[in-house]
């Protein structure tokens, strides 16, 4: 009987490293639409135009294709370099869900108008 090869621990540690990359790369791509639509919304509509329905969801689907992009670009790269090794997983996971959880404050509208400095709303409650 053979014996099971047991995986590398930099595979898995790519896996962390390319996926929080694609979810920043959109995470960009929709902070740059938001701060400058002109200019990134007919790039990111033709960066989409690959998908089915693409005209349905409009520069979401050039965000995705960024995050797809950027996830198997990287994924490809850290598979052949640090997923040969071993690697102490115990800080890749603490570090992507740090990181996560750092990108999903990021995204919020009210941190990032705060962090793009941009007004806040005027106040139209009543007696405001």
């Amino acid at each position: 009987m053979q014996a099971h090869k047991q995986r590398k621990t930099g595979e898995f540690a790519a896996v962390l490293l390319s996926v929080w990359l694609g979810i920043t790369a959109t995470t960009v791509s929709h902070l740059w639409s938001v701060y400058d639509p002109v200019k990134a919304n007919p790039i990111l509509l033709k960066m989409g135009s690959w998908m089915p329905g693409w005209w349905g969801i409009g520069p979401y689907a050039g965000k995705e294709t960024a995050g797809l992009l950027v996830w198997l670009a990287t994924w490809a790269i850290f598979h052949w370099t640090i997923g040969r090794k071993e690697v102490a997983l115990k800080p890749w996971t603490i570090v992507f869900a740090v990181a996560f959880i750092a990108n999903l404050i990021v995204i919020w509208p009210t941190v990032y108008h705060a962090l793009l400095g941009w007004p806040n709303m005027p106040n139209t409650l009543p007696g405001g």
